[in-house]
């Protein structure tokens, strides 16, 4: 069996941002609504059924995965806005 480390990095980055969206869905939310997000997005079903099924064949996400996922406060309202 192949290491993490050993396995080829995803070329695809909307791929794996996709993928990486669908995780946190599948944290926050269900499976159903994480499988659906991404068929959305055109993921393989191979790569949905593994990153869902078996959480251990998950590859590390980039830095810039981690970054697309980030969640930044907007500001908020002036009094009278």
């Amino acid at each position: 069996m192949m290491k993490m480390s050993e396995r080829q990095k995803r070329t695809d980055g909307d791929t794996a941002k996709a993928v990486a969206r669908g995780v946190n869905i599948l944290a926050v939310r269900n499976r159903a609504v994480a499988q659906n997000y991404m068929e959305y997005k055109h993921v393989p079903s191979g790569v949905i059924t593994r990153v869902l099924d078996n959480p251990a064949s998950r590859r590390m996400p980039s830095t810039e995965q981690l970054v697309s996922e980030a969640i930044t406060p907007s500001s908020a309202p002036r009094n009278g806005e």
